[in-house]
């Protein structure tokens, strides 16, 4: 039984991932959600928030990556597919207030839109700007043979040892 529900669920995960890939750029009209609804449950589970970057649209699967652009001036925004909808021919999306703001439909309404769906590249470690100089030892210990250091960029110096290991120390250098 167990075994049976894996495979189920593996499937569906397999489905909508074809779906996602499956479904070309899509062009129409783009509204937004009314203030009303901040604070109310989507379809994922969550609360809508009026100033995340989040949709509803009724073909892509929960948290599907769109890049929506706007037809009329250009502008581009990323959201997040979290909750269904709309329920209305007029409409291919509905933006949160926030992405609406960017895209400035704000003041129309509603505005003609090309949606193209995207996997967003990931930065698995961004450093964040600080006055510290973090050094980050990686257990060599400090010896003669140690060669002088080197740069990798502005902010990263290596020191190499002459043994067997190659990298003993990476040290963030701030100008």
């Amino acid at each position: 039984m167990r075994r049976f529900f894996i495979t189920v669920s593996m499937l569906l995960a397999g489905i909508s991932v074809c779906v996602a890939q499956a479904l070309p750029k899509q062009k129409g009209n783009a509204s937004y959600y009314h203030d009303r609804f901040h604070g109310h449950l989507m379809a994922n589970g969550k609360p809508y928030h009026r100033d995340s970057m989040t949709c509803a649209h009724l073909r892509y699967p929960l948290g599907t990556w769109l890049h929506v652009r706007n037809l009329s001036n250009g502008k581009e925004v990323n959201v997040q597919v979290t909750d269904r909808g709309p329920y209305s021919r007029k409409f291919v999306i509905d933006l949160s207030r926030a992405a609406a703001r960017e895209l400035g439909i704000i003041q129309f309404g509603f505005r003609r839109v090309e949606i193209t769906p995207f996997n967003p590249v990931r930065v698995p470690y961004l450093m964040e700007p600080s006055s510290e100089h973090p050094e980050w030892d990686l257990g060599f210990s400090d010896d003669e043979d140690a060669l002088k250091p080197y740069w990798l960029d502005d902010s990263l110096r290596v020191t190499l040892q002459r043994d067997t290991t190659l990298l003993h120390r990476v040290k963030n250098v701030r100008k």
